[in-house]
């Protein structure tokens, strides 16, 4: 396991210019943390010393000072559908999900922002488990390098991003930028901002900050529940940040940035899925020209329920009447639990 915290510098919570920085400090050239990183993020080598084009004198400053990698994998467990779920674990045994999804045409990785998920949705597998902090920029980039090293074995690039695993991005949301213009960087992976997608259950203030940040990324909001009462019921947090709140910071992001929001909708048997639920979402989808993402509950240990093929198809259609512009999401690597928080959760209670 990985319990100490090292005294030295955890270089993938640097940025260019921070490292930059730091080398000047050594009196070593600024131009050779854009060479490091190269080293790092292009050619996957996590050793100082083999870093060639660096002087012997600097590299070893640099092994004194700095640590490449914080995380080792786990667990790694493949579905039929070939989504892959890996579970990774950070300095003082923290551990996260991440998740490879491959399409015919891309290959997405679905990120975790933070260690568990302090927000408790009744219906999430990670809210079942134990919340114990935030990760830090560095740990969501190489998280992502962990995956994209995956992908490098069956000679793939990973091409698109969801902020979708465990956590709420927007409770970390300074590791969560700072993470992102890493990966966006030239020098970092050279992933288009409009290839990532931010998903969050609705906090108003980051949504309007998100909407100032000049970084043309994808907004999904994590509406699940149409009735404020019943909201509150599922979505701890929505008795802080009202439905109609959430939906006015949303309106104005789109304002903002003209880039169109996805609602993602979990339909839940007997909670969710009625004529009322469809005209209530409908209107909001309406009003702040939203997609409508349909999806269909990946049960957990807990108490709720996927709804019927034909009570989803009817509310598809229900919405669709309704002048929403709604679609199904295809259920992906239900063989192997890939909800949420499903295998840190299973992989704890084995190490018990």
């Amino acid at each position: 396991m990985i319990e100490k915290i090292s005294p030295k510098e955890y270089i993938m919570d640097l940025t260019q210019e921070e490292l930059s920085e730091k080398i000047a400090d050594i009196k070593g050239p600024a131009y050779r943390a854009g060479q490091i990183f190269q080293w790092i993020y292009r050619r996957r080598v996590y050793d100082f010393s083999q870093m060639s084009n660096l002087s012997k004198a600097l590299r070893t400053e640099l092994a004194e000072k700095f640590y490449i990698l914080d995380s080792k994998l786990l667990a790694k467990h493949e579905s039929r559908d070939g989504t892959t779920k890996y579970l990774l674990e950070f300095s003082q045994n923290h551990q996260v999900e991440a998740v490879l999804i491959p399409a015919k045409e891309h290959l997405t990785a679905c990120l975790s922002t933070q260690f568990g998920c302090p927000v408790k949705c009744a219906f999430c597998a990670t809210g079942q488990g134990p919340f114990t902090g935030n990760m830090s920029a560095g740990q969501i980039v190489e998280q992502f390098l962990q995956l994209q090293t995956q992908a490098d074995l069956l000679k793939e690039r990973v091409s698109h991003i969801v902020f979708m695993g465990m956590g709420e991005p927007l409770l970390n949301y300074d590791a969560l930028i700072k993470a992102i213009r890493i990966i966006n960087s030239d020098w970092g992976f050279n992933i288009g901002a409009r290839k990532m997608t931010i998903s969050t259950v609705g906090i108003p203030d980051r949504i309007r900050q998100l909407g100032r940040e000049g970084l043309q990324f994808n907004l999904a909001l994590s509406l699940h529940v149409v009735d404020q009462k019943i909201r509150e019921e599922l979505i701890p947090l929505a008795k802080q940040y009202t439905l109609d709140k959430v939906i006015d910071a949303v309106v104005d992001y789109f304002d903002w940035t003209g880039r169109e929001v996805t609602l993602e909708y979990l339909l839940l048997k007997d909670i969710n899925c009625n004529l009322s639920d469809a005209q209530r979402l409908a209107k909001i989808a309406r009003k702040v020209r939203a997609n409508v993402n349909l999806i269909v509950y990946n049960p957990t240990s807990g108490k709720y329920q996927p709804p019927s093929p034909q009570v989803v198809t009817h509310f598809l259609k229900q919405l669709k009447d309704l002048g929403a512009n709604a679609h199904l999401r295809a259920s992906r690597g239900q063989d192997i639990e890939a909800a949420c928080g499903q295998l840190r959760k299973r992989h704890l209670v084995g190490s018990q």
